[in-house]
């Protein structure tokens, strides 16, 4: 773990925004055309270069795409300027037969060339729809957790005159837990949660609810199963394979996070300015396969493949983007500061952010048990990256044309109710 100390100023943790409007947004085709290179240096930083030939490969699509709509677009003029010609000579009582030849001729080449687009449009669209967001400046490099950048700190480290016990030793010790009928009925990394255990972690999450409704956030219970489609527009589509359960036979997936469903809320809408930012707080419960975490956490109910969270969710405009974000993280860090928990910000590296979000930090609390600080909550923003697959625009007055790709912003954050668990 890296510090850099703990001053503003040192490490740059309020943006003010100023360069935002300048900032590509990864999604537009036009970012890739028009500035590549910022493309190739997020994914270099990110420690993906085997996605680079993708980048090449994209610039010839869309170079293609181009050159076809050009030839479509002259059609068309061309066809215009027959109609007209034809028009012109039966005024005249002309001959017009090699002219209406030429006019028949042209709808089949448009529809063919207009097929071949459409071909070239799903393959960019692909590429798009599988490279990460562009990172921002202020991330700092690195490979991965060990490189993330503490920002700052709360609360003594307790010390204690016994041998602290790890969650699942206490819960086991207390009747409090119960993993092993757990893993007969439904397998590894799964629980049940008894007695005052199962009403702490409620409390937990009223106190969670109660917290972010005082701070204006709208409280949405949401569906707990989401279509393909829908989930796509939160999430890298790696996801599906390593992260989602789907259910079998249906077009419908269990959601890891209230998140995706939060977003949904709006998917193809377009929002009044007037009404932004809005903020929305989500409770579910969070099913995740966990395929990447293989031989990680295998004791106790740390990482598990379902949990409940409470979720932060905001729109807004690009101008209020960072500011924002901060608001996120100051909303977690009194949460846990309200429980009297220590902790510690850091500002997550390139190769631990994930591929949605342009910028993150990860709140992790003491664990005593473990002797460690343990991510319990993180804020990310996501700039326009969910926004741009999710079709959601906004428009500053009715008279005004949408803001599509590079000004909605959607931004999350969470409270896991699994630390409410067991305390160590």
């Amino acid at each position: 773990m890296k510090s850099l100390g703990t001053t503003k100023e040192d490490i740059g943790f309020f943006t003010d925004g100023e360069n935002l409007e300048r900032e590509p947004v990864l999604l537009d085709i036009k970012v890739v055309r028009e500035n590549p290179e910022v493309v190739r240096e997020s994914l270099r930083k990110r420690g993906l270069p085997d996605k680079l030939d993708q980048v090449e490969l994209l610039l010839k699509l869309d170079t293609e795409w181009r050159r076809l709509q050009a030839e479509v677009d002259l059609l068309r003029k061309r066809r215009n300027e027959i109609t007209a010609a034809i028009a012109e000579a039966r005024k005249k009582k002309q001959e017009a037969t090699a002219l209406m030849k030429e006019a028949a001729a042209v709808p089949e080449k448009v529809k063919g060339l207009e097929a071949r687009i459409d071909e070239e449009k799903e393959k960019i669209q692909n590429i798009l729809l599988n490279l990460p967001n562009l990172i921002h400046d202020s991330v700092p490099f690195g490979k991965d957790e060990d490189d993330n950048v503490e920002v700052r700190k709360w609360g003594a480290i307790p010390k204690f005159d016994f041998k602290t016990l790890d969650h699942i030793d206490l819960g086991l010790k207390r009747g409090l837990i119960d993993i092993e009928k757990a893993g007969r009925v439904a397998g590894a990394r799964f629980y049940y949660l008894k007695e005052d255990l199962v009403r702490l972690n409620h409390a937990l999450i009223q106190y969670g609810l109660d917290f972010v409704a005082k701070k204006s956030f709208r409280l949405y219970q949401p569906p707990y199963f989401l279509h393909r489609d829908i989930i796509a527009g939160a999430v890298a589509l790696t996801d599906f394979e390593e992260v989602i359960y789907k259910i079998e036979g249906e077009d419908l997936y269990l959601i890891p996070t209230a998140e995706h469903a939060l977003l949904a809320l709006h998917n193809d809408d377009i929002i009044d300015q007037t009404n932004l930012p809005l903020r929305y707080a989500g409770i579910s419960p969070c099913f995740r396969k966990e395929a990447g975490a293989h031989g990680r956490d295998t004791k106790g109910i740390f990482r598990v493949h379902q949990f409940e969270k409470v979720e932060m969710f905001l729109f807004s405009t690009p101008e209020d983007s960072w500011k924002l974000h901060e608001e996120l993280v100051h909303n977690v860090e009194e949460f846990f500061q309200n429980l009297k928990i220590p902790h510690r910000i850091v500002n997550v590296c390139t190769g631990d952010l994930g591929t949605v979000a342009a910028k993150k930090y990860d709140l992790e609390a003491w664990l005593p048990g473990q002797g460690k600080y343990r991510e319990m909550a993180s804020c990310s923003n996501c700039t326009s990256y969910q926004a741009v697959r999710s079709k959601v625009r906004y428009r500053e007055k009715p008279s005004l044309p949408t803001k599509y790709l590079q000004y909605s912003r959607c931004y999350r954050a969470c409270y896991r109710g699994d630390y409410g668990k067991l305390p160590d």
